[in-house]
């Protein structure tokens, strides 16, 4: 997320000196547009990311889980059985 706004900011220092060379500078809204506008698409990279990588990473924390319940049942399973005994 560093990333993303320090590059906005990169973008924004960009378009200010190459509106030096001439070109007319933007105004106080066209800077908060062009802010805005870099922002989301930022956020938006990010949220894809961060859903790609859980999707990813979905299969493995539902297998992980599944085998910490069952060895969870079976260690109760066993406590049951080793109590019957005595």
């Amino acid at each position: 997320m560093k990333k993303s706004v320090l590059g906005i900011l990169a973008g924004a220092v960009l378009m200010f000196s190459m509106a030096s060379c001439g070109e007319k500078l933007l105004t106080d809204e066209q800077v908060q547009a062009e802010i805005q506008k870099g922002f989301d698409a930022g956020k938006a990279a990010v949220e894809q990311e961060m859903t790609a990588k859980c999707d990813a990473e979905f299969e493995t924390r539902v297998t992980a889980e599944v085998d910490r319940l069952k060895a969870e049942y079976e260690a109760a399973k066993a406590a049951e059985k080793a109590a019957g005994k005595k």
